[in-house]
């Protein structure tokens, strides 16, 4: 059995603070530029600046061009098996501190993980918390129910263990439970109905929920969903995607649509011990965004003084 590392003794954070994260896929970056713009503004409104990002489908030398804007830490996933689009995972090191024993699983996937474990930082001492979170920047195969079962499987095995935490961002090209499709059998583009769907053992095929149940069974929350259902944070979990040109032979009829209509393919998922630090979570809809990709992004808020309750407890891990 072992312990984290304990963090030195320091008073509690003052003055209270908020760490903003923000995720989104951002459409094979062509429209990068209104993204950081955007970003920026939302800065200079709310004087809140991101202190996690976690992007997807970034070019090559843009990773670097995100940190060098804003001037975060960049941490990129392994290589791909193919050149284009990758994701990438930043972080304020004024906020955050990375584990340095950490070391990233490459897997053969096209669009592999960006990963880390997470100290946060005291401001008033320096010191590291006693706990880490693992952080991983995901997007799901694409045309694969079964890959996209093993990518979950895969993270939660190696980074969300038993009483680790975890924050888990990224396109899961499938919905969450209760928020999928009825069914796909009436949508005309038979590639994408049949990449989104399960074949069960009678030979039917229903809509993918698969990494959601995945994720709830292992104790993770999806965080727009808590936020809109606990929290009344209305629009919280809308859907994300099925907007935007070129998407309507992807359209799903009216009534093969759940009550309450399709959730969003992109989501955050936390440990539940991480959920009393939430302040807000939002998935913004605006004209601006709606330009920026065919996916709207997601934006959480948290307390630090609520994160380093949890993450400066004492836990007893056992390695498995």
């Amino acid at each position: 059995m072992t312990t984290s590392p304990a963090a030195t003794a320091a008073e509690p954070l003052d003055p209270p603070t908020v760490i903003e994260h923000v995720g989104g896929n951002i459409q094979h970056g062509w429209y990068l530029d209104a993204f950081l713009a955007w970003l920026e503004r939302r800065t200079q409104e709310t004087g809140i600046s991101p202190s996690l990002l976690t992007l997807q489908e970034l070019q090559e030398g843009q990773p670097e061009l995100v940190a060098g804007q804003l001037g975060l830490t960049y941490v990129p996933a392994p290589p791909n098996v193919r050149p284009g689009s990758r994701n990438a995972l930043f972080f304020d090191p004024e906020v955050l501190r990375p584990d340095p024993e950490w070391t990233p699983y490459p897997e053969g996937i096209r669009h592999l993980p960006a990963t880390a474990r997470l100290y946060l930082i005291d401001p008033a001492t320096g010191a590291s918390s006693r706990r880490k979170v693992s952080v991983a920047s995901v997007h799901g195969d694409f045309g694969d129910p079964h890959q996209r079962e093993h990518q979950i499987r895969w993270l939660l095995a190696n980074m969300v263990k038993d009483l680790r935490l975890g924050l888990i961002q990224g396109d899961w090209n499938s919905w969450p439970a209760g928020r999928a499709p009825l069914a796909l059998d009436n949508v005309p583009d038979r590639a994408y109905a049949l990449n989104r769907s399960i074949l069960n053992a009678d030979g039917t095929m229903r809509p993918d929920d698969v990494a959601d149940r995945l994720l709830t069974y292992a104790h993770m929350t999806d965080v727009g969903h808590y936020a809109a259902t606990v929290l009344g944070q209305t629009g919280a979990d809308r859907a994300t995607t099925e907007h935007g040109p070129n998407k309507d032979r992807q359209e799903v009829p009216a009534a093969d649509l759940p009550p309450g209509g399709v959730g969003p393919i992109d989501r955050s998922y936390v440990s539940e011990e991480l959920l009393p630090a939430l302040l807000s979570a939002e998935t913004p809809n605006t004209p601006e965004v709606a330009v920026i990709s065919d996916h709207l992004p997601q934006i959480t808020r948290w307390s630090r003084e609520g994160l380093w309750a949890v993450m400066n407890r004492t836990v007893a891990t056992v390695r498995h």
